[in-house]
């Protein structure tokens, strides 16, 4: 569905049934289990982890997001844009790209506050299939962080939007759009971190979320690559910043209650204030996302 969301509008029935076959076969099952079963060579499970460590990502900020965003990038670069988006009737370049509104701001609202609702579902929900001595605690903590984390990324994107339409046009509005897109990019951001950090680094990774958000859409834009709903900034950008969260953010405490055992290596913000460097962490969670990105070239891109 997150690739779908990018390519609305311009892609035949037989298309989506080939890339969710490609994907649903041959790329997530690959992904999930290279990082999450205990037999996996990234998985922070496995008897032997890489870095001491293995990957961390608590549900699925880089085997799921980054997973089909990467996939949505690829996608829409074969595809290309919208007839309309970037180029006149004639084909000649527009100046100014033309924008495509959706047709009712209610329903946006609505669609993203059901899956606002759901990311409790799917971050705080994690926590039951950890091996945590004390799940219901866990729990609370995924929940708490994934709320501060929304809630930030969207009040960051819509008032940072707000001042650069100011400079820009001396006329600002404050977006909805960007609220709802900014809040579902720190939603993305904290589901690697949602059980392992701290609420403050959730906060943190909730207000960069926003800007990446931001960033990488008006980037899009530039280059020229039509994503009818800003699934790409909002899933791969974020979902690659997310697993990069957890490898700074990542607490002594709450790895302990997510792995029910003494961890040794933590995020590197933590690592600094204990005297040391152990970048481990941060370092096992940027190979991961380095084999994401690189698998799904592989498979999808040919």
């Amino acid at each position: 569905t997150i690739v779908a969301g990018t390519l609305a509008e311009r892609c035949q029935m037989a298309a989506y049934l080939c890339y969710s076959l490609l994907l649903a076969g041959f790329v997530y099952p690959v992904i999930a289990h290279s990082i999450w079963s205990p037999f996996g060579f990234l998985s922070a499970a496995n008897d032997d982890p890489l870095f001491d460590i293995g990957v961390v990502d608590f549900a699925g900020g880089g085997v799921v997001h980054m997973t089909g965003g990467t996939t949505a990038l690829f996608a829409t670069m074969i595809l290309g844009p919208r007839r309309g988006r970037f180029h006149d009737e004639q084909g000649r370049k527009l100046e100014k790209p033309k924008e495509f509104p959706g047709h009712s701001v209610a329903l946006q609202m609505l669609g993203t506050i059901t899956l606002w609702f759901g990311w409790y579902g799917f971050n705080a929900g994690s926590a039951l299939i950890t091996q945590s001595q004390d799940q219901a605690r866990l729990t609370a903590v995924a929940a708490v962080n994934t709320t501060v984390a929304g809630g930030m990324a969207g009040m960051v994107a819509l008032f940072v939007n707000f001042f650069v339409l100011e400079r820009r046009t001396g006329e600002p509005i404050f977006d909805l759009k960007m609220a709802m897109n900014g809040s579902l990019a720190g939603l993305v951001a904290i589901t690697a971190g949602a059980g392992v950090v701290e609420p403050w680094g959730a906060v943190i990774t909730g207000a960069v979320a926003g800007l990446l958000y931001l960033g990488g859409a008006h980037l899009l834009v530039r280059l020229r690559l039509d994503d009818a709903v800003d699934a790409i900034p909002v899933h791969m950008v974020n979902g690659m910043w997310g697993m990069i969260a957890v490898g700074l953010f990542a607490s002594n405490r709450h790895m302990e209650l997510a792995f029910g055992r003494k961890v040794e290596h933590v995020g590197w913000f933590f690592s600094l204030y204990n005297g040391s460097a152990d970048a481990h962490l941060l370092a096992a969670n940027i190979v991961g996302l380095l084999w994401i990105f690189g698998w799904v070239l592989g498979i999808m891109m040919p």
